[in-house]
């Protein structure tokens, strides 16, 4: 059994201004800002994204990985939805937390199993499902009202996908876009893949499924750009789990591999093309990623938060002190998913789709 800690919350407001020149010479002062809950600025433009006030709670702790991934907003219930994480919760367990309330609610839908990331669509919450020995990884989408599940896909034209991690919706075509790493397979819950490491677009009202970019170690996150002119991806090879000893519960990190962001250029609203590299996580490796209104880039990494503009330069972090596999924006702030700890940063900014999907 789990146990759970006292739930007791705790702010933070410190905002730490970077020394870059130091930090080039220094590498303890470099490395210092890593474990202590705060605002880290590398630039002043971060200072005007979280506004004057901007605090990071949290919100509760427990000892296991309970706060992972996904992270969805729904209306209907004012609550936010999330994943656990494989490594301490065999199966993945499903959560939502009230906005105002705080109260963390462990939510019970057969269909989805071993679920990832996630997206608010059409008022409901879309999961990955990477599926099991038995069951093919899919796209679930779970009304949080009825709870009534609905099986969007499973399969391309008849080959299954690896472990569907993450998905993201282009609002102005309807179109699912989502990847497809082997996750499940490293981390020994799948099969063997039969099926690339690759990124799909999935038209709903058709039946089209396309793949439109390949060529990653391990594709993770991806995101628009505030216009939907831009398409981000992650790669997450630097960290691999083993299926062997251990049963796949265990990670390996390689300093050597991708733990990279990449652009394309979105043509036609639904192909790729002008695939560049835009950024490096320095900690870690960028998992979860999206967008604010200004187009800035956000993707969660090995201490928090980190912050790109729109150039690919590091201007600010949100340091919680562990891995942040994923966030999410929504009204006043940003969720953010400590593993065993669950973080509300009060924000300035606003995410790119908070309008859409929140208000």
């Amino acid at each position: 059994m789990f146990s759970i800690k006292i739930k007791t919350l705790r702010r933070f407001e410190q905002v730490v201004k970077v020394d870059l020149k130091r930090e080039l010479v220094d590498i303890k002062y470099a490395a210092s800002f890593r474990k202590t809950t705060s605002f880290c600025s590398y630039d002043d433009k971060f200072l005007e994204l979280i506004g004057d006030d901007a605090t990071i709670t949290a919100i509760e702790t427990r000892d296991y990985q309970f706060a992972h991934e996904a992270g969805v907003y729904s209306k209907a219930k004012d609550a936010i939805y999330f994943t656990t994480n494989f490594q301490t919760t065999d199966p993945i367990d499903l959560y939502s937390v009230d906005c105002k309330t705080y109260e963390i609610k462990k939510l019970d839908y057969p269909e989805v199993v071993m679920a990832n990331g996630a997206c608010q669509y059409k008022d409901g919450v879309l999961y990955c499902c990477q599926g099991d020995m038995t069951t093919p990884s899919s796209l679930v989408l779970v009304d949080p009202v009825t709870e009534k599940s609905e099986t969007l896909i499973n399969n391309f034209h008849g080959r299954q996908f690896s472990s569907i991690n993450d998905v993201v919706i282009h609002h102005e075509t309807g179109e699912i876009w989502f990847t497809d790493p082997t996750y499940g397979y490293n981390q020994a819950f799948k099969p063997s893949p039969v099926l690339p490491v690759q990124v799909y677009r999935f038209t709903p009202e058709t039946g089209e499924i396309s793949c439109v970019a390949d060529g990653f170690d391990m594709c993770n996150g991806l995101c628009f750009s505030p216009d939907y002119k831009i398409l981000y991806v992650t790669d997450t090879g630097a960290i691999k789990a083993h299926g062997g000893p251990g049963d796949g519960h265990q990670f390996s990190i390689d300093a050597r591999g991708p733990a990279s962001i990449y652009q394309y250029d979105v043509v036609d609203k639904r192909y790729l093309s002008n695939r560049r590299f835009f950024a490096y996580c320095d900690t870690g490796f960028p998992d979860g990623i999206k967008t604010d209104a200004e187009g800035n880039v956000y993707s969660g990494c090995g201490d928090g938060i980190h912050v790109w503009d729109t150039t690919g330069k590091l201007i600010g972090k949100i340091i919680v002190g562990s891995t942040a596999a994923n966030f999410c924006f929504a009204k006043g702030g940003m969720w953010i998913f400590g593993e065993k700890t669950l973080y509300f940063a009060k924000l300035k900014i606003k995410g790119c789709l908070v309008e859409i999907e929140c208000e």
